[in-house]
């Protein structure tokens, strides 16, 4: 299953450290890949691996959305967050279709791959990533503490959210039941919060302030089309 929007938008990243992150920070081409996968999933450990492999590679931001409803095969992911779920059913509307998977690979926003199909991802990530970015935003330290994001005014097609998410970066499990029974897995940028922090029409320039959200391994930013849809914009900050 897949889908592809007919106008490509961009996302973009930064990553910077907190202590010198004194400057506003943005850049240019960058892919937000979503992967949505379950510790008691047999067929997700290989995309989890390469999840992991993506973070290490220029302009990605790579998140890993752990959901719950593989939990009666005999093992709760105690990494799954309650809204993972929802954000991949509102997907599988939004694409038409009456299913979700796992493991599920969203490439910025517009389209679907296999998360375990290394061909597939590799093309999808460089297909979006040679593309020029719609919103490049910023993200900065705010006076008083916190963060600052920030876009110029633009014209969009709707309304766009801005997310904040905050992120483990590398989280071990001993799997004890269900089909990955035995085994130790270990998840990259794992979600630990995903949360609105406004939304923008683009008529005036974005000018947002956030707290930093949980997770020991940084945050995104991202701006999204409706929420669910194509990724115009986003940032990353790394610890």
């Amino acid at each position: 299953m897949s889908f592809t929007f007919p106008a490509p938008l961009r996302a973009l990243a930064c990553s910077f450290g907190m202590l010198v992150a004194a400057m506003p920070a943005s850049a240019q081409n960058t892919v937000v890949v979503e992967l949505f996968t379950s510790q008691g999933c047999s067929s997700c450990p290989a995309a989890d691996r390469m999840l992991a492999e993506l973070r290490g590679e220029p302009g990605l931001i790579p998140l890993t959305l752990n959901v719950d409803y593989w939990d009666y095969l005999g093992w709760k992911d105690d990494l799954a967050l309650p809204g993972n779920s929802v954000r991949q059913r509102a997907y599988a509307r939004m694409m038409r279709s009456r299913n979700v998977y796992t493991p599920q690979m969203m490439i910025d926003g517009k389209m679907d791959v296999v998360g375990s199909r290394k061909r597939d991802v590799t093309a999808a990530v460089n297909a979006y990533g040679a593309e020029p970015d719609l919103v490049p935003v910023t993200v900065s330290p705010a006076a008083g503490g916190g963060f600052r994001v920030g876009a110029a005014s633009r014209p969009l097609a709707g309304t766009a959210v801005v997310w904040v998410v905050g992120y483990d970066r590398a989280v071990t499990k001993a799997i004890g039941g269900g089909e990955n029974h035995g085994h130790t897995l270990t998840y990259a940028n794992v979600v630990r919060e995903w949360r609105e922090a406004g939304r923008w029409s683009g008529a005036v320039p974005l000018d947002l302030t956030f707290d930093r959200p949980a997770g020991d391994g940084g945050f995104a930013v991202i701006v999204q089309q409706d929420g669910v849809g194509p990724v115009l914009g986003a940032a990353q900050v790394t610890y």
